[in-house]
């Protein structure tokens, strides 16, 4: 992406939203090739690639922040029901599409990335914040690289305005309605803007020539991307985005685009 600093991933620092317009972030690492995705070896691979990462976190039984994209187990670790009743310990043990890897606490997580920038994607299964929120807050509050939280949620980005505003706040969108906890979201507009004074907005490559996009980012707001999957993709990022959440596509790519 032009703009990205390729020699900086870590975007100028904990404090500053900088990052947000310069650090491609891969989609749940870099996963693929024996490596399952929000597992530690993909986040290593990131870390060592030299690129940030967006993951997906969820709360376990215990009241720990997971990596984990799914509501359910299925699709990775080959076991039906849902994640959030197992603890953290539990899902440690599980090991996920054939490999070695387990599902990571959000802290070890942190651990691997080090310095690099991380975009915290919050997967509540409520509309209205509860125990998941808070739980994040208190992981990233003890971290000292760059983070950042992202939610299709608004009322979940608003809870970080409200509860813990150093966080820096992503609102994630889509052209189409979105199901958010059980529930229809229409977020194509944008129209939570105000209500969670975001750092980024975050949105789907396929909606960047809306209307609503078009006039957040020429009033200033960075949008990141995502998910860039292919090098048309990537042309389209660049035209109308500021960064990108990538899978698939060449890291090289990625940063010389």
């Amino acid at each position: 992406m032009a703009g990205v600093r390729s020699d900086d991933p870590t975007g100028g620092g904990p404090t500053g939203a900088g990052w947000l317009a310069e650090v491609p972030l891969a989609h749940r690492g870099l996963h693929g090739d024996g490596v399952p995705e929000n597992t530690l070896a993909a986040f290593a691979a990131a870390r060592d690639a030299g690129v940030g990462v967006e993951l997906d976190v969820r709360l376990a039984a215990d009241g720990v922040p997971i990596v984990f994209h799914d509501r359910t187990l299925d699709r990775l670790a080959g076991r039906p029901g849902p994640v959030g009743v197992h603890t953290s310990d539990d899902l440690g043990r599980l090991r996920l599409a054939g490999t070695d890897q387990w599902v990571p606490t959000l802290a070890a997580v942190l651990d691997v990335m080090g310095a690099l920038a991380v975009m915290v994607e919050v997967k509540a299964d409520g509309l209205r914040p509860s125990g998941l929120e808070p739980a994040v807050a208190a992981v990233l509050a003890g971290h000292r690289g760059p983070t950042c939280i992202a939610s299709f949620n608004p009322l979940s980005v608003r809870w970080f305005r409200r509860h813990a505003p150093t966080v820096l706040r992503v609102l994630t969108s889509a052209p189409s309605a979105i199901e958010v906890a059980g529930r229809h979201l229409r977020l194509a507009n944008l129209q939570s803007v105000g209500l969670v004074d975001p750092a980024a907005v975050s949105y789907d490559v396929g909606g960047l020539d809306l209307p609503a996009v078009r006039r957040l980012r020429a009033a200033g707001m960075v949008v990141v991307t995502w998910t860039v999957r292919t090098a048309d993709d990537l042309v389209t990022a660049r035209a109308a985005a500021d960064n990108v959440i990538f899978e698939s596509v060449p890291v090289a790519d990625v940063i010389a685009a």
